[in-house]
Parts: structure tokens; C-alpha cells; sequence
């Protein structure tokens, strides 16, 4: 026999009884249950071996009968772990339930009693408790033998295995669906160092009351957390009892990281499709072909009407995000915001564009500016760290136009990554200077001679700290103290840098020429596209 231990409070947990009520002795729930048997008279109580629990049928006793006192002292002197009896129309007395309260020993009413039938499915538990965990592990087993729909499914699923809120958590610890409580009571007592380690683990996190159980979902076994499932701690869940639990926990979120996977090979397969898609219109814009018109018809795509396409890309990357799933956030963002958009990933990042029926004004792009920039400043602010830029092409009509302003997207694009701004958007009509410098940043051999020029202090400084250094400084007019303060450094670090790197360019900064193309080359030397058509 086990050496592992049920109580009376882990039992009723398990739902073993219908429609009962814990009367008095509440405090007693905790005590081990050794055996469970039926009682045929109030005064064989005291023959009974400690731990056991009594289940009276209506005909041996009823909780409003007077010797259902002398059953509760006679319990209590013999160590038993509770009563089980039928409840009558009448209140049980106050002193009854008192005295069940004083020697902490459960009275239990129900409405229906059948002793032997509580016996019996009591009895297995109190035998061999791991039966209990065994039990939610089959059921777990059962209800996740297929991925869950979604993160509503899998949390309502798993609350209904366990009985206990679920709640899921993505990467960064926000709340995703279940039940908002336990993600409260999961920010007050996890750390965030927790949650984002490498190699997670399911953990327990003790809080104000049974605690939490956390479980990462891992689309690679080897990777990260994509997802966190938390669950409070089943009541009966304690001892030998909680390894089954989180064996039942570990189902579910390897259910969902099936159903994460399947989604992710979904999304790539339709990228891909709309990747192909494009292409095919800006290889043949004259005479796209009547498929490619259908397949452009099915997506939404108006291929008649003036185009005005958009260059989203990310110019700094979180350690956290995943940038497979940016698109789909996109998108959700820029509908919130009204533009309807069907982003296109490109090997530069997603492509999109508006149509309308007349021509727009050139020099007032509206308020899809406003819109794109409020858009990736939200998706920003989700993933710290991250910077994402966009590019605004100009309008042009019918088929070919949307391969034209795609390229103009591109080009001014290109324009606002080289700011290093939040949020950074750029219309290729918006100011000509920029125009200009579009060209030279688009240039291969340009960027190359950039390259070139900046090899000493990529050398010297792998990290690029010395490059971010020399281009702050060079865009704050040469001050050190703004530069500083831009950098979060004192301006004594900024000179100190400065001078090396005065030692390190072939370059010198006193000459106007040379400093004007140092700077060119501080903005250029990242971009790695082709040269523009």
C-alpha cells in the first residue's frame, strides 16, 4: 500500500459528492483519511480506527436527530476524520455545528445518501491516492489528444480538467486568455528573469494562497518560452498528488505547442502564397495574366485604381519578439486604425498598399502618415527594444504603378531607417533633400566605400558602440554634452571615445569634406539592400 495519504477536503475537491454541504468543522478538512466505512449505530462509533470516515444513511442518522451531538464527541475521541449524514428539511442547531467547529471534525450533509456508493468511490482514492492524480492525467490525455483550437480553448479546457482558473501568458508575461486574476496574481510573485529564462522549466510560485503552477510552451524543445500557462494549484494536488497535475498541465501545453507549430506552417505557407503572388504582378504589370488576376481578386487585391504602396521594416530587433509573428500584429494594428491592409512579406520586411479611384495629392499624403506612425509605435511599445521604420511610395495608376511605388516605399524606407527614430516614416515626396540622399543610400558602391571607411572602428569595436558614438555625434552638431545625453553616457565618455576614435578613422573630422562624408557613411553603413530600379 501506498505510504502517500488523501484527506476528507482533497476528496470532495474531486467532486465525489454531489450536492454537499460542510456544515461545521471546517478546520478538519486537512486531516488524513485512512479508510471510509458505513456506520450502522451512533455508539460503534468509538470502535472505529482513528482516521476513518463514517457515512450514516438516512435511516442510521440524520443531522437533524439529537444524537447526532452524541456522533460528533464519540468521533472526535476516536481521532476519525469525519461524518457524512443526510440532511433534513430543518437547520441543523447552531450548537450542533459548534461543537463540530470546537473538535475540528467535518460534518458533512448531503441530500441523497447512499452509503455504500460513497464508500466505493471514496474508497479507491483513500487506497491509493495517486489514483486521483492518475485521474486528471487521463482526462488531460483525453480532452488535449487534439491541439486546442485556440488560447481560449486550451485555457477552458484545462480549467475543466483541473477545476481550477487557467490563465496564458505570452513571452513577456502579458496576459493572452483565461482567467485575468491568476495573471495579477502571477505579476506580484514571478519575475520577469523567470519567465525569459533560455532554458524554462516548469516552476511553482507560492503566493497568498495554494499557489501557482507554471508551465512553458515550447514550439522547440531546445528553444525559448513562446507562451506560459498558469494555473492555480488544485487543492488535492499536494504531496504524491501534484506530479500527475503537472504532467496534466505538460499535455496541454504540448497540445498548444502543436496547434502554435500547425498556425506558424499556416501563416508561412499563406506569406509565401501572397510573396508569389506579388512578384508574379511586378515581373508582369502589363499583362499579369488572368490567374494571377484571380488569385489577386480572391486576396482583395484591386490591381485598377491609384496605388499607394508601403515599406514596413524592423531597423532594431528585440531579444524577445518573434519577427514570423509581427506581420499578423501589423495588421491588427493598422485595422484598428482603419487601413484595411494585406501585408506581404518581403525579404525588406511587409509590403502593402491603399488604392483609390482618383489620383491623390501628391504633396498631401492624408492620413496615412499619422496612421502608419501611430501603428508602429504601438507595436513598439509591446516589444521593448524594438524600432521598426516605414516608407511611403507615391501614387501611380493601374497595374504598373504598383511595382513603382513599391519602389518608391523601398527608397523612402530606406530614408527612415537611416534616422534611428521611433517609429520612423518617411513619404518619398515629403521633403526633395531627402530625395537625394535616397540615391546615395541605395547605391551599392557607395555603401561599400561607407563600409571601407568605417572598418577601422568596426575592428576595433565589434559591438558597433564606437560607429552609434561617432553618428550621434555627428548628428548633435558635435556636441559631446547632447550626444551624452542621447546616449545615456557622460559627456566625458563621449570625448574619450571621441578621441579614439580621431586615432582610428583614415578620416579627419576638422575637414569639413571628410566629415560630411563620415556622416553619410554613419547612416549608410547598415543598409544592405539592393540598389533601387
Amino acid at each position: 500500500m501506498t505510504s502517500a495519504t488523501v484527506t476528507l477536503g482533497q476528496l470532495l475537491d474531486l467532486d465525489l459528492l454531489k450536492h454537499y454541504e460542510v456544515l461545521g468543522g471546517e478546520a478538519g478538512l486537512q486531516r488524513p483519511v485512512r479508510v471510509v466505512v458505513t456506520g450502522s449505530t451512533v455508539h460503534e462509533i468509538s470502535e472505529l480506527a482513528p482516521g476513518s470516515i463514517v457515512v450514516f444513511g438516512r435511516e442510521q442518522l440524520a443531522l437533524d436527530d439529537l444524537a447526532v451531538d452524541l456522533a460528533i464527541r464519540l468521533a472526535g475521541s476516536a481521532g476519525l476524520s469525519g461524518i457524512i449524514a443526510a440532511r433534513s428539511t430543518r437547520q441543523v442547531p447552531f450548537v450542533t455545528r459548534r461543537l463540530a467547529d470546537r473538535l475540528a471534525l467535518p460534518l458533512i450533509g448531503v441530500e441523497d445518501v447512499a452509503p455504500a456508493g460513497i464508500v466505493a468511490a471514496f474508497d479507491p482514492y483513500v487506497r491509493a491516492p495517486e489514483i486521483a492524480g492518475l485521474r486528471v492525467l487521463g482526462d488531460a490525455a483525453r480532452r488535449f489528444q487534439r491541439p486546442p483550437a485556440n488560447a481560449n480553448a486550451l485555457t477552458s479546457l484545462l480549467a475543466a480538467t483541473l477545476g481550477e482558473p487557467v490563465a496564458l501568458l505570452d513571452a513577456e508575461s502579458r496576459f493572452v486568455a483565461g482567467d485575468p486574476a491568476v495573471h495579477a496574481l502571477l505579476d506580484v510573485h514571478a519575475s520577469a528573469e523567470e519567465l525569459g529564462d533560455p532554458h524554462p522549466v516548469a516552476l511553482t510560485v507560492e503566493t497568498d494562497g495554494d499557489g501557482l503552477l507554471l508551465q512553458p510552451v515550447q514550439v522547440d524543445p531546445a528553444g525559448p518560452a513562446a507562451y506560459w500557462i498558469a494555473v492555480r494549484r488544485p487543492r488535492f494536488a499536494s504531496g504524491g498528488l501534484l506530479e500527475p497535475v503537472r504532467r496534466a498541465v505538460a499535455i496541454a501545453a504540448l497540445s498548444f505547442a502543436v496547434h502554435v507549430a500547425g498556425e506558424a506552417v499556416r501563416v508561412e505557407r499563406e506569406h509565401r502564397r501572397r510573396s508569389l503572388l506579388l512578384n508574379e504582378i511586378l515581373e508582369q504589370p502589363d499583362d499579369p495574366g488572368r490567374r494571377t488576376v484571380e488569385r489577386a481578386t480572391a486576396l482583395g487585391w484591386r490591381l485598377a485604381g491609384w496605388h499607394t504602396a508601403v515599406q514596413v521594416q524592423v531597423s532594431a530587433a528585440s531579444a524577445t519578439v518573434r519577427l514570423s509573428a509581427l506581420g499578423a500584429e501589423l495588421e491588427e494594428q493598422l485595422a484598428e486604425r482603419g487601413v484595411r491592409a494585406t501585408l506581404v512579406e518581403r525579404a525588406e520586411g511587409w509590403v502593402f498598399w491603399s488604392t483609390t479611384e482618383a489620383q491623390a495629392d501628391a504633396a498631401d499624403p492624408g492620413p496615412l502618415t499619422e496612421r502608419l506612425i501611430s501603428t508602429l509605435a504601438a507595436v513598439e511599445a509591446e516589444h521593448p527594444g524594438l524600432r521598426l521604420c516605414a516608407g511611403i511610395g507615391g501614387a501611380h495608376v493601374g497595374t504598373p504603378g504598383i511595382g513603382r511605388s513599391v519602389d518608391q516605399a523601398r527608397q523612402a524606407a530606406l530614408l527612415a531607417r537611416t534616422t534611428y527614430r521611433a517609429a520612423a516614416v518617411e513619404h518619398i515626396d515629403a521633403v526633395s533633400t531627402r530625395r537625394l540622399l535616397a540615391g546615395w543610400y541605395g547605391s551599392a558602391p557607395l555603401r561599400s566605400a561607407a563600409a571601407a571607411l568605417l572598418a577601422p572602428l568596426d575592428e576595433a569595436d565589434p559591438s558597433g558602440e564606437l560607429v552609434r558614438t561617432l553618428r550621434c555625434y555627428l548628428d548633435c552638431q558635435s556636441s559631446a554634452k547632447a550626444a551624452g545625453v542621447v546616449l545615456g553616457v557622460h559627456r566625458n565618455t563621449v570625448m574619450q571615445r571621441m578621441e579614439r576614435i580621431g586615432e582610428l578613422l583614415p578620416a579627419h573630422l576638422d575637414d569639413p569634406d571628410d566629415r560630411l562624408a563620415v556622416h553619410l557613411a554613419t547612416r549608410a553603413v547598415d543598409v544592405e539592400w539592393d540598389d533601387p530600379r
